[in-house]
């Protein structure tokens, strides 16, 4: 009975096999493996979110530049007039200024008081320029009027690409808007964003100034003249 019970253990314990080491390291790669690709589809899922975040952010951006920028063309008093120049600041580099002169209560800034709000595409150490609004006070001093436009101003769109402002005047499209000219009737900007892949392009309606009233003596003008100009489109 003894010798039975030990010849079963034996033969129990003969019938039990481990993995072997080529197993056993097969295995851990097959595991590594599956690691790896989990964790490349989980960063790769993390990355695309994190750029729709960001681009999200830029977009919501943007749709309040021109919301403001827009409103500001629209309400510019019927004395104010637009002009463009090209400046230099620290370093010697060039920032293109769209200047609003006689200007109140735009883009939120009571201060004005018929001063002038300029936007100034102002460079930055990465390459990109960040468009921002200075303030110049009504009569402003030459002294006072230099320190105002190498003031940090209030930054409202940074990231700006090859920012290219153009003029709708006299039936034509032109880069050139120097002061004293007619304000034109639309200011179109284009430019591009580092953080979007399409470049931007926006058309800004600025109401014409109202026609003087004419002489009591002048002759009205006949039934088959036009008296209502056409507005071009911003195509």
């Amino acid at each position: 009975m003894i010798s039975f019970l030990g010849s079963n253990l034996r033969s129990n314990r003969g019938g039990l096999r481990g993995f072997t080491l080529i197993e056993v390291v097969v295995s851990m790669g097959i595991l590594a493996l599956l690691a790896a690709s989990v964790y490349a589809i989980v960063g790769s899922s993390i990355t695309a979110a994190r750029v729709a975040m960001d681009q999200q952010l830029v977009l919501r951006r943007v749709d309040a530049f021109l919301r403001v920028t827009r409103d500001a063309f629209l309400n510019l008093p019927a004395e104010g007039t637009v002009s463009y120049d090209v400046g230099k600041v620290g370093g010697g580099q060039a920032e293109q200024r769209i200047t609003l002169r006689k200007a109140k209560n735009l883009f939120g800034d009571p201060s004005l008081g018929g001063g002038s709000l300029v936007l100034a595409a102002r460079p930055q150490s990465d390459g990109t320029r960040t468009i921002t609004m200075l303030s110049i006070p009504l009569n402003a001093q030459p002294l006072d009027l230099a320190h105002a436009l190498e003031s940090p101003g209030t930054p409202l769109l940074p990231g700006v690409t090859k920012p290219h402002w153009s003029f709708f005047a006299n039936g034509d499209w032109t880069e050139e808007c120097p002061e004293g000219t007619p304000r034109p009737l639309l200011v179109r900007l284009q430019c591009e964003l580092k953080d979007l892949p399409d470049p931007i392009e926006a058309i800004f309606y600025v109401p014409p100034l109202v026609a003087q009233k004419t002489n009591a003596t002048t002759a009205p003008p006949t039934p088959t003249s036009s008296t209502n100009p056409t507005t071009p489109t911003g195509g």
